[in-house]
Order: structure tokens, then C-alpha cells, then sequence
């Protein structure tokens, strides 16, 4: 598939094509890197920001999920 970038008003416009199910009013970051790569990265909330008053030690601790001090995976990457 190949889109064609067109201009509309002082900007520079690139259609999104339908198969990649993008909903309206959706929000992106754009981004370009230094091979010309543009890149839009959806943008999405902080829940630590929308939620400033929750403790989470406290529901950690209340949900009783403590750290038994042993290795789920491979955190170890030293050995």
C-alpha cells in the first residue's frame, strides 16, 4: 500500500488508511528520526497523574504482595 502525502493549508497532510482501524480524535505524538522515519506514537494517560492520591506500598501491602525474596525469572543478569 502507498499513500501520497498532499498539502492543506500551510500543512503537509498523509492519509491513514482504513485497514489500520485509527478512531477519530485519536492522539498522537509526532516524531521524525535522522533517516527521515516519521513515527506517531499514540499518546495516553498517566495514571499515577490521574490518580495522585493513591498509595501504591499501601495496596501492595493490603493485597498482601510482599517480596518472598525469591526469583520469578531472570532478574539475576549477573550470574
Amino acid at each position: 500500500m502507498i499513500v501520497k502525502t498532499r498539502k492543506q493549508g500551510n500543512s503537509i497532510m498523509i492519509t491513514v488508511p482504513a485497514a489500520f482501524d485509527v478512531k477519530e480524535n485519536t492522539q498522537y505524538q509526532p516524531l521524525i528520526d535522522d533517516n527521515g522515519v516519521i513515527s506517531f506514537i499514540p499518546l495516553t494517560s498517566n495514571i499515577f497523574e490521574e490518580n495522585a492520591d493513591y498509595d501504591f506500598k499501601s495496596a501492595i501491602k493490603e493485597m498482601n504482595l510482599g517480596d518472598n525474596g525469591e526469583l520469578a525469572g531472570h532478574e539475576d543478569v549477573w550470574s
